[in-house]
C-alpha cells in the first residue's frame, strides 16, 4: 500500500505560501510604522549591516542541502514503514529552509531602522525571496 504523498506536497505548498506572504507583510509594516522618522539614528552601521544580510545567504545555501536530501528521500520510498518519517524530515527541513531564507529581509528590516534607508531593505528583501524559492515544491508533483 503506497503513502497518499499529495497532502503532504499541498502542505509544504500551503506554508510555502504562508511563508512568502509573511516575509512580504512584515517589512511592509516596519516601514509604515517607522515611515515619519527624521532620518536613521545609527547611520554607521548601515554598510555592516547591508553586508551581513547577504552573508545570511550562505546559511540558506547550506541548509539547502539537507532539503535536497530530505526531498530525494521522499522520491525513493517504496514503502508506508519509512514513509511517515522521511515526510516528517522533509517538512521539518522546509521550515529550516525557510527561516533562514528570511534572514536576510530580517537584516533588511533592522537595517531600515537604523537608517531609514530604503534600496537596501528592498535589495534584501527580493534576496529572500529569491531564496525562498529554493523551498518551494514543485507544482507537477500535485497532479
Amino acid at each position: 500500500m503506497m503513502i497518499d504523498a499529495r497532502p503532504h506536497w499541498q502542505a509544504m505548498r500551503r506554508n510555502w505560501r504562508m511563508q512568502c506572504l509573511a516575509s512580504l507583510i512584515l517589512p511592509i509594516a516596519v516601514v509604515w510604522f517607522f515611515h515619519d522618522r527624521d532620518g536613521g539614528a545609527y547611520q554607521s552601521v548601515g554598510v555592516p549591516l547591508f553586508i551581513a544580510g547577504l552573508l545570511t545567504l550562505l546559511l540558506t545555501v547550506w541548509r539547502f542541502r539537507h532539503y535536497k536530501q530530505a526531498l530525494q528521500q521522499v522520491d525513493a520510498l517504496q514503502d508506508d514503514s519509512q514513509a511517515e518519517s522521511a515526510w516528517n524530515r522533509l517538512h521539518h527541513n522546509q521550515l529550516l529552509g525557510l527561516t533562514n531564507a528570511k534572514l536576510p529581509g530580517w537584516v533588511g528590516m533592522l537595517h531600515y531602522v537604523c537608517t531609514m534607508e530604503m534600496v537596501p531593505l528592498v535589495l534584501l528583501v527580493l534576496a529572500s525571496q529569491g531564496a525562498m524559492l529554493l523551498y518551494r515544491p514543485a507544482p507537477q508533483r500535485f497532479a
